[in-house]
């Protein structure tokens, strides 16, 4: 995998939880405001945790965006870093249940809006990947494309040559073999690029 296409990975990751991190404030908060006085200190205690994290995971996204280029090896520890966050963020989102327990219903509506959240993410994410893995396969097709028909025009002028001066040459012999090397050469690539375009959606 290309350093590019891990940061985007990496990406996408914090992009998704932190589109799940705001369902669960926005929905805590609504919870929270209905919790009996010796429930709220430590739901609040909770949300005070979670809103902190998704900070972190803010500004770790903000990092990577900034470095993209530049990171490399550091994509690996940025997401370390993250998904350490993300434990967090889960584990204060779960103290945030257990102090909301006598709200049932506004629980129920917490954790299904953040199931909606977390569909919606997954789907977009997938729409992305097939966009990317359409667009791979066309361009690759259009080159093996052109380069079939390079080889079907070279073909073509050393049977005009063979036709015309009865030469078939060390030199016309020659263009028909690179060409057709080429030829091979973009569909081994087309090949390659086709695999990687469908590894991305397994």
């Amino acid at each position: 995998m290309s350093n590019h296409s891990y940061s985007h990975e990496a990406l996408a990751w914090i992009k998704q939880r932190l589109d799940d991190a705001d369902t669960i404030i926005s929905e805590a908060e609504k919870t929270a405001e209905k919790l009996q006085a010796s429930a709220r200190e430590e739901a609040d205690a909770a949300l005070a945790r979670l809103k902190a994290s998704r900070e972190a995971l803010l500004k770790l996204e903000r990092d990577l965006r900034a470095r993209a280029d530049a990171l490399r090896d550091d994509v690996e520890d940025i997401q370390e870093a993250a998904e350490k966050e993300w434990v967090e963020a889960e584990t204060a989102f779960q103290t945030f249940l257990k102090a909301a327990q006598d709200q049932a219903g506004s629980i129920n509506d917490l954790l299904v809006a953040r199931a909606k959240a977390q569909r919606q993410s997954w789907e977009d994410a997938q729409k992305v990947m097939r966009e990317q893995v359409t667009h791979t396969v066309d361009k690759a097709r259009g080159e093996f494309d052109a380069a079939i028909k390079r080889v079907s025009d070279e073909a073509e002028k050393f049977q005009a040559r063979i036709g015309d001066a009865k030469d078939a040459g060390d030199e016309s012999w020659k263009a028909v073999k690179s060409g057709l090397a080429d030829a091979r050469a973009a569909h081994d690539r087309t090949i390659q690029k086709i695999k990687d375009a469908f590894s991305k959606l397994v």
